[in-house]
């Protein structure tokens, strides 16, 4: 959803919590609770018999407020389903659309009007119609057509979410390309990265050196694969990946910050991520696979994800979806079950240009940008006119004197959307495999399950081969595109790809029938000559190295079950913490501290890493590996402009030597610090914001503080201490307006009594009277889970939908 603009996605991840992060909490001065307009504005319930133009359908809603969805054919389905998800999430729904398309000002005034012009300058909606042509002849296209018709008869006949009545504003009528819009905002949020920009401007700033801060790889013996001869050895043909890309000594050089600062907070966020993982039945209980994902993603009020059940004769799915798309994008059927991660791979290239003549060179000739002139429209204000420039790249962006032009696959006609649709109908691993074959953006690290015992591992996407001068090359670096550099062959920006020249399916790395496989977004796997990302794409090891610990040991136990499972998705260790931990109590750094610092030190001895919001212990790591790594790099990097998002990642800090020049303090001279000296600098310095905050736990500290897009205590979700870090596999980020962790927990048990869960961290319902608001988010903060079964409310339907009349 990234845009939370790096202050709160994406998923994740979405526009609501975007919209938060852009407007500094609120939009507007806002009306009060209850206030006659907001009110009358929007009923708690929606009608209980609904026209429809596409035959019967009936819904009901469990005590969670699950929409359970049965119909005659799929379009009266998918009907329903657009007609429910409006009721639920009108709102969170016109906001995505809206973010990603560049109209928030038209709804809420100057304060997004940055947001607008990234959005507008990299043209979604033309890449969301290029991929409306190409699946509306298909499958996918008639139950999208008919989900857009539920939303609008909804949004025509039914009353509208009070911030519509707060902010003044009118519902716009849906249309099949707006799903698609929000399809590409979620896939944008998750693979999108100017991650090239930092680097490339780290590196001018701070000279050659800094380029050991961003390495190729993170050096951990933890990749999702971790057995190469465990893939596939079609993965390995030369031929077909690219084996052999040349390191990336950068194309171009230069000081790209303008650029980076204005692109940052449209940047997915790196610190994001997600776990899934699969273990087959030849190490459970009952002999049959289990499955765990939990994508995590920004905690937006209400939440990212909307969980539905839908069913036709055809199939029978139940799972979540984001709002807006019809489908369920994590899930399960009867027979087979699939789960998502963030692939965390290189998918965004750049390329800089010859300028002469009032164009760009390429290939040889002077060609003129492709432009186009668009009105952003401002509430409350005068509208404003931008430029939208193209190259043969994409879409093109400029600032402070860089002109650079941005490929992303997604910029073309792509067609995940008809493969969810499969995955929808898929009754076994092999069905899934087959919807994953056209699987476009995101990339995405699939695990799935099916009842007769099968497993898979797939990352499946569009993966770019580079090719400059004929020779396939890495991705991370900045390219002259004037000269030709990384050309992605078979790639059409906002038309319709061939991906002759991305990696052919049969050629990703991947399992089949793996035993045991866990992914949290860390490396894929350790094959030099398979480019998929960099240290800068990928996560910290920490989460992968604790699954696989746990699952390892419970493996070797024997008899995992689904509760199993849900332990691991439980478990608050950080490894992280313990990790860094011999550098906070090292005697030679502990005899430099004063005698608080050294208290707080003593804490950290024989503690066992459980980040729990009861525990001083996890409130001392917490704070101290903060100013651990501020203290380490930021006299070079704040006295050459350069802020915390240039950092390298955690586990490089972890990794460098005592006596790394890093550590040396510029403004001491005359003397060299090592590490034991910076360890004991921030220890100091965690005393005085400790003493500063009044912090006595962990939970003082990392507060669950959901906010809705505008602000206001009666629409909050209430505030409480969490256990959790970003590197836990409970997954628990608190930081300034940014609250990121398990987005969806979900655990799928095969066994003949299966113990199938799942819960989200919020509600169902979007209105805020609603008893559905935030019925699940304390079970979801205390680890608990609700059930995910196939089976239907009884009693009569709350909802039923017919023949129009």
């Amino acid at each position: 959803m990234n845009t939370t603009t790096r202050a709160a996605i994406a998923v994740v991840c979405t526009a609501a919590l975007v919209a938060t992060a852009v407007l500094g909490g609120s939009y507007l001065g806002l009306a009060a609770p209850l206030s006659g307009d907001v009110y009358d504005s929007a009923s708690p319930r929606g009608a209980t018999n609904v026209e429809s133009p596409y035959g019967s359908a009936s819904v009901w809603y469990d005590d969670a407020g699950v929409p359970h969805v049965e119909a005659e054919n799929e379009q009266a389905l998918y009907y329903a389903v657009g007609y429910v998800q409006a009721r639920d999430r009108l709102f969170q729904m016109d906001l995505q659309r809206r973010l990603v398309g560049g109209e928030l000002s038209a709804m809420v005034g100057n304060a997004t009007l940055e947001s607008d012009r990234f959005y507008r300058s990299l043209d979604f909606q033309s890449a969301a119609e290029a991929s409306w042509q190409s699946v509306r002849g298909t499958d996918v296209g008639a139950p999208i057509e008919a989900f857009s018709a539920g939303v609008n008869h909804y949004a025509d006949t039914g009353p509208l979410p009070p911030e519509y009545a707060l902010v003044d504003a009118d519902f716009e009528t849906w249309t099949p390309t707006d799903t698609l819009l929000v399809g590409k905002l979620i896939s944008w949020q998750l693979s999108g990265s100017f991650a090239d920009l930092r680097r490339a401007t780290a590196v001018s700033r701070l000279g050659p050196n800094a380029s050991a801060l961003y390495p190729s790889e993170l050096d951990h013996d933890v990749p999702i694969i971790r057995d190469s001869a465990a893939s596939d050895a079609a993965a390995f043909s030369p031929e077909a990946v690219a084996d052999g890309a040349t390191d990336s000594a950068a194309s171009v050089d230069g000081d790209f910050a303008a650029l980076a600062e204005w692109t940052d907070r449209y940047d997915k966020d790196p610190t994001y991520g997600s776990n899934n993982w699969v273990v087959s039945g030849e190490h459970t209980a009952s002999g049959k696979p289990l499955l765990a994902n939990d994508p995590h993603l920004a905690l937006t009020v209400p939440p990212i994800w909307y969980e539905m059940h839908l069913s036709t004769d055809e199939m029978d799915v139940r799972g979540v979806g984001f709002p807006g798309i019809p489908m369920v994008v994590i899930g399960r059927t009867a027979d087979a079950a699939w789960g998502v991660t963030n692939v965390g791979g290189d998918f965004t290239d750049l390329y800089t240009y010859e300028m002469r003549d009032g164009g760009y060179v390429y290939d040889g000739d002077v060609r003129s940008f492709e432009t186009e002139t668009e009105t952003i429209e401002v509430a409350g204000g005068d509208d404003v006119e931008i430029t939208v420039k193209k190259s043969v790249h994409g879409p093109v962006i400029e600032r402070g004197g860089r002109t650079v032009g941005v490929a992303w696959p997604g910029f073309s006609a792509t067609n995940e959307s008809l493969g969810v649709y499969r995955l929808n109908h898929a009754e076994s691993v092999s069905e899934i495999r087959d919807a994953l074959r056209i699987w476009d953006v995101p990339a995405q690290n699939f695990v799935a399950a099916d009842s007769a015992g099968n497993t898979l591992y797939y990352p499946a996407g569009q993966y770019p081969i580079r090719v400059t001068d004929g020779d396939v090359v890495r991705g991370d670096t900045i390219f002259n595109g004037s000269a030709g550099e990384g050309e992605w062959r078979g790639y059409e920006p906002y038309g319709q790809s061939s991906w002759d020249g991305f990696v052919p399916f049969e050629s990703i790395p991947h399992v089949e029938n793996p035993d045991l496989l866990a992914t949290a977004n860390q490396r894929t796997i350790d094959d030099p000559g398979f480019y998929m990302g960099t240290s800068m794409t990928y996560a910290d090891p920490y989460r992968g190295q604790r699954i696989y610990d746990l699952l390892d040991d419970a493996a070797a136990d024997g008899g995992v079950t689904a509760e199993t499972m849900k332990q691991v998705q439980r478990d608050v260790r950080s490894e992280a913490a313990t990790g860094f931990r011999p550098y906070a109590t090292s005697p030679d750094a502990v005899s430099q501290m004063s005698p608080a610092a050294q208290e707080l030190a003593a804490t950290l001895n024989g503690w066992d890493g459980g980040m729990r919001a009861d525990s001083r212990a996890a409130l001392v790591s917490r704070i101290w590996i903060d100013e651990f790594r501020k203290a380490t790099f930021e006299d070079e990097f704040e006295a050459q402009g350069l802020d915390e998002s240039y950092y390298p990642r955690l586990y490089v800090l972890q990794r460098l030597d005592a006596d790394a020049r890093w550590f040396d303090d510029r403004s001491t001279p005359d003397v060299t610090e090592t590490r034991d000296d910076i360890a004991a600098r921030a220890m100091n310095r965690t005393v005085a914001r400790l003493d500063e905050q009044g912090y006595e736990t962990y939970g003082d500290f990392n507060r669950l503080d959901q906010n809705h897009p505008f602000d206001r205590a009666f629409l909050n979700y209430p505030e409480r201490p969490m256990d959790g870090s970003p590197y836990t596999v409970f997954n628990f980020r608190s930081s300034g307006s940014t609250q990121a962790g398990s987005s969806w927990r979900m655990v799928v048990d095969f066994s003949a009594d299966g113990d199938s869960a799942g819960v989200i961290p919020g509600g169902q319902r979007g209105v805020f009277w609603s008893d559905r608001y935030h019925s699940q988010l304390d079970e979801w903060a205390d680890g608990e889970y609700k059930p995910l079964t196939l089976d239907r409310p009884g009693g009569e339907p709350d909802i039923v939908f017919g023949g129009a009349r």
